[in-house]
């Protein structure tokens, strides 16, 4: 049987973006056309190192590190990925380092641009082992708009004046700019008209540092991941050191060449070190109350009878606390004044927030600190003022200090074993965001999650937090409090930032860091790409409640396929998305393929393939029903260069 495609013609696929998920749909693709004994063309469009794509650059500085633990990360589908497609394997990031980067341990934190030489190896050896009838060429080009060819097929047109006329294209875009709100844009057009240094938001390995100048106060908004990265680059990558102390802790030696910075967020703390014992790899948690039984009883209950808050956070919640309580009375039973099986077993049965629970945790703990505390942890600084500067830091280092504790030895640590819990029910979430049954506008309780989940347990390695409180304790970095009120002063032509956390000790700087990654949003997009997209209707943004809610940010998609929907709602035949831009349907997409998790990274790019396939004919194709022999040597990489 001949391939749908025009006889004569291989049909031609096209992955646009080729960091991990890109990377990964070459490789089912690859899979998928092999097994079926057909031909195709597989054009790869990355203007970045393919495999690594634009965050994992191969040539980012040493010094960022992956939160993620050296083994956990692959690029391979392993024999505990479910997928219809057949079987492949290739080596994790550990074996991979064995002869490529000899001494990398299990429980490191490698660097980004290691992981990144590492996905670059896993591209080449993808694209280099495709089998015989399956061409994958990679064109270092940007793709800059998409539209409908006469003859059904979609034309991909590019930044440098090609273009691709394809039978199926895969969106696997990544992080990709938004436009700024006017609030955002007013203070970019200020800073520029009086020659401020403003740093945009954006992957830290590609921001310009260089004009925050040395010695003089910078503000720093946010305190997550983008932070650690960016005060790295501010810090030792100024020359700076660090050195281990007396006491066993860190000490920082400064070059001199560091600006004096000024940090604050939303929450007012850095996110949580992850719990990482050193010498061992993570035990992890396995649910007990929002487990496989409880998300199949909630998706039973059909599209839009599950309020999130109402629902799903109490389970969540639940299954933190008995996490908590679980560990801190093996450790310590006599903080609990309720015989220790007598407690968990009245604590689980209460529904959490109840009346009996509060009264039975009151009667339990004296001690407020023993008690689980979840609107704590989100918002440590509410209701708290310091009088100084310098009081408000000596209460963050100690803040600290106790976190890097608890991090380093997380098998006695309630608050690390909540973490894991809530970790552990991030991939629930997701099923049920993904089967539809949340109802009303969840955009924000979702994003109230994502933001919570990440502060409790996707945190920095504990050495970032050791870092952090030495360079506290050496003058460089000081704390303006939460959700800072930050302006540009016109007159003074200056930065000023007050918070509420320390009323009387506004900070004035001529330079700003915003250390985070703009979300995705369909609506604000600044991608010529995805804007082109839904200018010309083939396809539309995402809504809640079964379309009846407010845009959740994403492109709509049908979920089971992941075929993009048009301006009228119905699914492409030939049109896939994946990752970042579906952040609204597929919730927390942004999350690694972790090695022996059955990751959902493979098994979506399992499903794209497939439907690529069909796009293509290439499911019930022969070799013999190609035209024409292949060159020898078959399978090709090449840049696209000529």
């Amino acid at each position: 049987m001949r391939s749908t495609s025009a006889a004569g013609r291989r049909p031609v696929v096209a992955v646009v973006g080729a960091g991990p998920r890109g990377t990964a749909v070459v490789e089912r693709l690859a899979a998928r056309f092999g097994q079926a004994g057909a031909g195709a063309d597989v054009e790869v469009i990355e203007p970045y190192v393919p495999g690594a794509g634009r965050v994992w650059a191969p040539d980012q500085p040493q010094s960022l590190l992956m939160n993620t633990l050296a083994g956990h990360a692959t690029a391979f589908p392993d024999d505990s990925v479910r997928m219809a497609g057949p079987p492949s394997s290739g080596p994790s990031l550990l074996a991979w380092s064995r002869h490529h980067s000899p001494g990398l341990a299990a429980d490191a934190y490698p660097s980004r641009a290691l992981m990144g030489r590492y996905l670059a190896w896993a591209f080449e050896r993808i694209a280099a082992g495709a089998p015989p009838r399956v061409r994958v060429t990679h064109r270092g080009d940007r793709a800059v708009a998409l539209a409908a060819a006469p003859d059904g097929r979609l034309r991909l047109t590019l930044a440098g004046g090609g273009e691709v006329v394809a039978d199926a294209v895969v969106l696997a875009t990544g992080h990709t700019e938004v436009l700024p709100g006017a609030e955002e844009s007013a203070l970019r057009a200020g800073a520029a008209a009086r020659g401020l240094v403003h740093v945009p938001p954006g992957q830290a390995h590609e921001s310009d540092l260089s004009r925050v100048a040395a010695g003089e106060p910078v503000l720093v908004r946010g305190l997550a991941l983008n932070f650690f990265d960016q005060l790295t680059l501010l810090t030792t990558g100024r020359g700076g050191r660090f050195e281990t102390s007396s006491d066993g802790g860190r000490r920082y030696l400064p070059s001199g060449r560091e600006p004096r910075v000024y940090a604050g967020s939303g929450r007012g703390v850095p996110y949580l070190a992850r719990g990482h014992a050193p010498g061992t790899m993570p035990a992890g948690h396995r649910p007990v109350v929002l487990d496989d039984a409880a998300v199949a009883g909630l998706l039973a209950r059909g599209a839009g009878a599950v309020s999130f808050m109402g629902d799903v956070w109490p389970l969540i919640a639940k299954e933190a606390g008995l996490a908590w309580y679980g560990v801190l009375l093996r450790r310590r039973p006599e903080e609990c004044a309720l015989p220790v099986g007598e407690f968990l077993a009245r604590y689980a049965a209460c529904g959490y927030g109840s009346a009996a629970e509060v009264g039975l945790v009151a009667e339990a703990f004296a001690d407020p600190g023993a008690r689980f505390d979840p609107r704590g942890l989100e918002r440590p600084l509410d209701g708290r003022r310091f009088a100084s500067r310098e009081e408000f830091d000596g209460w963050m280092r100690a803040r600290l200090r106790n976190d890097l504790a608890q991090a380093l030895a997380p098998e006695s640590s309630p608050l690390k074993a909540a973490a894991a819990a809530v970790a552990s029910v991030k991939g629930a979430v997701r099923r049920l965001v993904a089967g539809g049954v949340l109802a009303g506008d969840t955009r924000a309780d979702l994003s109230w999650f994502r933001a919570f989940g990440a502060h409790l347990s996707s945190g920095p390695p504990p050495s970032r937090i050791a870092e952090l409180l030495a360079l506290s304790e050496a003058g460089v970095v000081s704390f303006l409090g939460a959700r800072p009120e930050v302006r540009l002063n016109a007159g003074r032509g200056v930065f000023t930032a007050v918070s509420a956390t320390v009323p009387d000790a506004p900070v004035v700087a001529g330079a700003l860091v915003d250390a985070w990654l703009p979300g995705a949003d369909a609506a604000r997009t600044a991608d010529p790409l995805l804007r082109s997209l839904l200018d010309s209707g083939l396809a539309r943004a995402h809504r809640g409640d079964g379309g009846r809610g407010a845009p959740s940010g994403a492109l709509d998609v049908e979920v089971a396929g992941l075929r993009l929907r048009d301006a009228h709602g119905v699914p492409s035949a030939r049109l896939f998305a994946c990752g970042i831009p579906l952040e609204g349907v597929e919730w927390n997409t942004a999350i690694g393929a972790r090695a022996r998790s059955n990751a959902a990274l493979f098994r979506q790019a399992d499903i794209i393939a497939a439907g690529v396939a069909e796009a293509c004919g290439a499911a019930t194709a022969v070799a013999g029903a190609e035209v024409g022999a292949e060159k020898a040597g078959g399978s090709a990489l090449s840049d696209g260069r000529g």
